[in-house]
């Protein structure tokens, strides 16, 4: 079992995003923002990217590990992304 921790599909689409298709041995998952667009990928080696797309310029935000959801959770806030559950769930 990994020391890494990734967000699950299902967390992730309580947060809005949703599932594209994506290369080998990664997930894509993307959600409209007030400018652009928000994208997470999950690797298979646990690593994890946010991007970023503002008024068509891509935005790296953040590439490497994660240890729990509350880690995931301030990263969110850190690159000013909605970081919190619709309060219907």
């Amino acid at each position: 079992m990994s020391a890494f921790y990734q967000p699950s599909a299902e967390l992730l689409q309580a947060f809005g995003f949703t599932e594209f298709r994506s290369p080998p041995r990664q997930m894509r998952y993307s959600r409209p923002s007030a400018c652009g667009q928000e994208t997470i990928v999950l690797y298979e080696d646990d690593e994890i990217t946010l991007l970023e797309v503002v008024d068509g310029q891509m935005l790296y935000s953040f590439q490497g590990r994660l240890a729990s959801e509350a880690e995931f959770r301030v990263l969110l806030r850190q690159v000013n992304w909605p970081a919190e559950l619709p309060p219907s769930l």
